[in-house]
């Protein structure tokens, strides 16, 4: 397991890789552990086995592919935010029809233990812009990486306009709770929708 120090310098160099790769395909949403730029992060902290990791990596491609293949509903503005195979869509869409048609495509693929629907529906918001969302995901992430009591290796999370929405798992109540407190703390962020599960039940 990485020192603290190391592990704050690890989590500073995915979040900036992470930040580069959201500029090249915006729909994709924050991981940094799946993503290309989090490999260096030590998996000892990740609670998820080796074939949930495969998986996860897996049901994030189908997804995404999916969803920007998709004809006849704009659906480039829908991420999916993936944690033991438990995923979550956000994003931002025009209609209930295509939030639904969203989770119908995505909830194709058999890997998936379960989908929640977090979509957002409006003809008058913008979510923001690109290079705003992006940089509030960069400080949630640093905040959460360094936050003690927080395993921000098992969340994911996604900003659209101020909204954050956050999954994953937290090992407590009370961690769950303090990784929305700080969130809620952020310059920028207008509201939560936590998803977290607790492992345990505690």
């Amino acid at each position: 397991m990485l020192e603290g120090e190391k592990m704050k310098n690890v989590f500073k160099y995915a979040i900036a890789g992470s930040f580069f790769l959201c500029l090249i395909q915006p729909s994709l949403a924050f991981d940094p552990v799946t993503s290309l730029a989090g490999g260096a992060i030590a998996t000892a902290m990740d609670v998820r086995s080796k074939n949930e990791v495969k998986n996860d990596v897996g049901i994030d491609i189908t997804a995404t592919k999916r969803l920007l293949k998709n004809k006849g509903d704009d659906l480039k503005g829908v991420s999916i935010l993936v944690f033991a195979q438990r995923a979550v869509l956000a994003g931002l869409v025009k209609s209930e029809e295509a939030k639904h048609k969203a989770a119908e495509l995505v909830g194709k693929d058999k890997r998936i233990r379960s989908l929640q629907n977090e979509i957002v529906v409006s003809t008058t918001e913008s979510g923001g812009s690109m290079a705003s969302n992006l940089l509030l995901e960069k400080k949630l992430g640093a905040t959460l990486a360094t936050a003690q009591g927080i395993h921000s290796v098992n969340m994911r999370w996604k900003v659209l306009g101020g909204r954050v929405v956050l999954m994953g798992v937290a090992k407590s109540r009370a961690e769950a709770n303090l990784a929305v407190s700080k969130i809620k703390a952020l310059d920028g962020v207008k509201s939560v929708k936590s998803c977290l599960r607790v492992s345990g039940g505690k």
